[in-house]
């Protein structure tokens, strides 16, 4: 069966939550490397940079990574900032750029509000430092990624709690932001000017928007859902109950639908989709959007029994 279409939202602003699993044999966990750790974050921020997206979240894991990003709607760039992206995504051919036919343009246009196109620059520039590095051939990412597209700032405040949480559900951390592979970690370390600001979702200064942000995480991450899986302690969680975060919560667990859902959403939103699809001749099984325990948002593809090691 042909797979099915990437599901974007086109020449409109657009949240996705973005997971790339590597193709390495069991046991192996690269991505702990400090070095390919820092690598592929800076990479991230590189090309976050140089495409019109933000970044809302990360958090890099040993076998694979999430991602959170946020897309401008479309909009003609000035001939000036369509220079200044192409030298930061090719800042190697400042000349080459004087010969650059129209039409070169015009496709990097297109380009810069793309997420594939910004998923397929990261990860072939990843691939490429990972197996010169370590004198090693052949592709270094399983499959093509991953992507959900999240209907609003609900849906994409939800996502960014739950990839946030990943290093505690894995039992790495008690606490979310010492995992030094996340965007929380980087905001408490104050090196975040080039992540999405957290003000843009809580109408708080800096300071309180981040404290609001942390004791989300803490309330939300309290309660293990299955055998083995790691949650916050009580106990820590009642330290940081004193301090002012005052409910536990449920984002601890594993809900596949944030990486496996194809579309987050309203029912509103996911029919709409499901319409698309269906006069595509696509999805021709899925007739209603599929509702999900203790959770505000529906999803287009089900969540699957089978989840991926965190």
């Amino acid at each position: 069966m042909a797979r099915m279409a990437r599901i974007k939202m086109e020449g409109e602003a657009a949240a996705y939550h973005l997971y790339g699993r590597i193709a390495g044999v069991k046991g192996e966990y690269p991505l702990t490397k400090p070095l390919c750790r820092k690598t592929l974050i800076d990479l991230i921020k590189h090309y976050a940079r140089g495409y019109c997206c933000e970044v809302a979240a990360y958090s890099v894991m040993g076998t694979h990574y999430h991602l959170v990003v946020q897309f401008e709607a479309y909009r003609t760039l000035s001939s000036d900032e369509l220079r200044e992206r192409a030298l930061l995504l090719y800042p190697n051919s400042t000349k080459d750029l004087d010969d650059w036919p129209q039409v070169k343009w015009d496709r990097l246009q297109e380009r810069l509000f793309d997420v594939s196109e910004f998923m397929r620059n990261l990860h072939s520039a990843f691939g490429r430092f990972y197996n010169k590095t370590y004198d090693r051939h052949g592709r270094f990412w399983a499959d093509r990624f991953k992507s959900t597209l999240l209907e609003d700032d609900r849906a994409l405040l939800d996502c960014m709690l739950y990839v946030e949480l990943n290093p505690v559900r894995a039992g790495l951390v008690t606490r979310p932001e010492e995992w030094k592979g996340s965007s929380v970690f980087r905001r408490e370390a104050g090196f975040d000017e080039w992540l999405m600001p957290l003000t843009a979702l809580f109408e708080k200064t800096k300071k309180r928007a981040l404290v609001e942000y942390r004791s989300l995480l803490y309330y939300r991450s309290g309660v293990p859902t299955k055998p083995g899986q790691a949650a916050i302690p009580q106990r820590v969680i009642k330290e940081e109950a004193a301090r002012g975060f005052e409910v536990s919560g449920v984002y601890g667990k594993r809900m596949r639908y944030f990486v496996d859902g194809l579309v987050i959403g309203s029912e509103r939103f996911i029919r709409e989709h499901i319409g698309v699809l269906r006069e595509k001749g696509e999805y021709l099984r899925r007739q209603h959007p599929i509702p999900h325990f203790e959770s505000p948002h529906l999803s287009l593809r089900e969540q699957r029994d089978t989840a991926v090691s965190f």
